[in-house]
């Protein structure tokens, strides 16, 4: 493998973004959690070279199409993408980035830290994306292995056990979301937010991670408003409304997450009520 440099990989860093911003909701450390959110939202949105190098980079890891002659076509057309990339603006924004990443999240060194599946995979698409902007550090035998690797690593078939029939494109998913967050921005509150990060930029282990923090949450607050609860006829639904969380499926799915945003507004609720 080639020298990396991993802060300057926008695959890595993102994911780690994501990672943190999971696992600082499960320590219920919600401030890390909004440090990190902001960050993914300042700096991976439309517009900067950035956000255009990270959605190639996007489906070069995670979109398996399950022919290798698929694959090699996409590869050709990554090839030109990455071209149109401005290197000197890239630089300039990664910089940006990590500084933003010292600076604001109180624990960096953790964020450095936290281990990503597949390192040298993201590894290999990074140095590859920069040769293809000119780099020209490999040698041809060293380039030509790395692109062959990321061909297969594109033709693989799709995992059932991670990839529902339901589930969309990352990248079609990431424009769906932009366009829902812009319009709804005022109607979320942060904690729903962080949900939608979560369900869209990450895998199904860190979403299924938010659902079980957010059901156990919602448990507790739940019995703890029973406990104070004088009218008759909310206590009757009381027990329903335990039976539906506990019954929420812990997968990945657009109708999980829905679920998951209500009871996210459930808790804020009773916390509103306990104040």
């Amino acid at each position: 493998m080639a020298k990396h440099n991993k802060k300057r990989n926008v695959g890595l860093i993102h994911e780690q973004l994501v990672r943190y911003v999971a696992s600082s909701l499960i320590a219920k450390d919600k401030k890390s959690a909004g440090g990190a959110v902001k960050i993914i939202t300042k700096h991976f949105k439309p517009g900067t070279e950035l956000y255009r190098e990270f959605r190639l980079f996007n489906a070069l890891i995670n979109l398996p199409v399950g022919s290798k002659s698929l694959a090699e076509r996409i590869l050709t057309e990554s090839k030109k993408s990455a071209a149109t990339h401005d290197p000197q603006k890239l630089r300039r924004e990664k910089s940006i980035l990590i500084k933003d990443i010292n600076t604001q999240l109180s624990e960096s060194r953790r964020f450095y830290d936290i281990k990503i599946p597949n390192y040298r995979l993201f590894a290999t698409v990074q140095t590859i994306l920069n040769e293809w902007r000119g780099k020209n550090k490999l040698d041809l035998t060293v380039r030509a292995k790395y692109e062959e690797q990321i061909v297969e690593w594109l033709a693989r078939s799709e995992e059932p056990e991670i990839i529902k029939e339901n589930e969309a494109d990352p990248l079609v998913r990431q424009l769906m979301f932009q366009k829902f967050e812009k319009k709804y921005r005022d109607a979320l509150s942060d904690r729903q937010k962080v949900v939608l990060e979560v369900s869209i930029l990450s895998g199904p282990k860190e979403f299924v991670e938010i659902v079980r923090e957010t059901k156990t949450q919602s448990l507790e607050s739940i019995k703890k408003f029973k406990r104070t609860c004088d009218n008759k006829i909310l206590m009757e639904k009381i027990n329903d409304v335990c039976h539906r969380v506990e019954s929420l499926q812990e997968v990945k799915s657009d109708d999980v997450i829905a679920k998951t945003l209500h009871l996210v507004h459930l808790i804020e609720e009773m916390e509103d009520k306990d104040e």
